[in-house]
């Protein structure tokens, strides 16, 4: 399907309430012990219908192979909308992670030079130069004067919480879901099992920001943070091509 089909296909607003999952990369393997995987992956959706605006709408996606791993879910939330304003460009989704730092770094409202691009993103005027040039022609950055702008539309979209399960092994899930914030807003560990000292676990995650879930429940609200630019849009970009190629629309 086409990107101009996709977009005439949204004539109608979808469900607000619906639940899309998808899988995004199938790992080799099995993690846990059948009725443990099992357990875990009900609680992920279970937790995930918890989030702030997940009531709006929520994308899940299973397996999501991100910038730094492959979180056991990411969940989206406002994201009816703006996937609708990134569809309309009608652009092939971004796969490169350095375009999309450029891209990320530049401005919808504010124009920025080369040289204050430079700056923001530790590279050469040349390397710039030579990423701008491809991003100008194929409608994902626009000329303004002396200096550049993003297009309007072309954006992280929604809310993305990585969720990291484990049957018990809190401190490989907080590892793992540190990596995982620096390309989601948010991200929490959900353990199968109680630790043996739950308020320390507790504690911990929460001087971090991440979010924790015993038993199917939240202990801990993982808050939003400040993932790297680049690495969210990339993350939104792949995501918006999942859904596109899922039809779920």
């Amino acid at each position: 399907m086409s990107f101009a089909q996709t977009a005439a296909t949204r004539s109608a607003t979808p469900d607000s309430h619906a639940l899309y999952e998808l899988s995004g990369h199938a790992r080799p393997g099995r993690r846990f012990e059948p009725l443990a995987e099992r357990q875990l992956d009900d609680q992920l959706a279970t937790l995930a219908l918890r989030l702030p605006a997940a009531a709006g709408g929520l994308s899940l996606v299973r397996e999501f192979p991100g910038a730094r791993g492959v979180a056991d879910a990411v969940a989206i939330t406002r994201w009816h909308e703006p996937l609708g304003r990134r569809i309309a460009l009608q652009l092939p989704f971004l796969r490169n992670e350095t375009d999309c730092a450029v891209v990320a770094a530049l401005s919808p409202n504010q124009t920025r030079t080369v040289h204050s691009l430079g700056l923001r993103l530790g590279m050469s005027e040349a390397q710039l130069t030579r990423r701008l040039r491809p991003l100008v022609s194929a409608g994902y950055v626009e000329v303004r004067g002396s200096g550049y702008r993003r297009v309007r539309g072309l954006e992280p979209i929604g809310r993305a919480y990585a969720l990291e399960a484990k049957v018990s092994d809190w401190r490989q899930g907080i590892s793992q879901a540190l990596r995982y914030s620096n390309w989601c807003d948010a991200a929490a560990i959900v353990l199968l099992k109680s630790p043996r000292d739950p308020a320390n676990v507790k504690a911990r995650c929460s001087a971090l920001g991440l979010g924790l879930a015993v038993g199917g429940r939240w202990v801990a609200r993982p808050r939003l943070g400040r993932p790297q630019g680049g690495l969210r849009l990339a993350m939104s970009e792949q995501w918006a091509a999942l859904m596109v190629e899922s039809e779920a629309l």
